[in-house]
């Protein structure tokens, strides 16, 4: 099934950030895609940050601490070559909780590959309790 293959995409990109791995999630993107990250502001706005994907694979972003970013309960939508995954996140900075948010990640089929083409998330320091799950079975990727 197409949902699992683009999902196994996911969980693998996610476990390459957790690993910090730039090389590996370079290869996993295009590099001429964009991210926007949507950044909780306590005013209740929000401060939107786009970067291109090649900002977070730049060798000068690789540093000593450790990430861990995992999902749960994804909607995945898939037309043709073009996919898109919706779902909640935790982000951990040093085995510290940094934020929760959502996570909208598009991919791209390009040559029968998945990529991930097009990203946007937002970092909600205080919105773990609302979004956390209630099964904690349902996080991804599994460890």
């Amino acid at each position: 099934m197409e949902e699992e293959v683009v999902l196994a995409v996911m969980d693998a990109y996610m476990l390459e950030i957790s690993a910090n791995d730039l090389a590996a999630m370079d290869a996993r993107q295009t590099r001429d895609g964009m991210t926007y990250r949507f950044v909780a502001r306590e005013d209740g706005g929000w401060d939107v940050l786009p970067r291109p994907n090649s900002y977070w694979v730049a060798p000068e972003r690789l540093d000593d601490h450790t990430y861990h970013e995992r999902y749960w309960s994804p909607t995945v939508m898939i037309r043709g070559a073009m996919a898109l995954v919706w779902a909640p996140y935790e982000f951990q900075i040093d085995g510290q909780t940094a934020h929760c948010g959502v996570d909208v990640f598009s991919f791209a089929k390009i040559d029968g590959v998945w990529k991930v083409s097009n990203s946007m998330w937002t970092v909600e320091p205080n919105g773990c309790g609302e979004l956390h799950p209630e099964n904690p079975g349902m996080i991804r990727p599994r460890d």
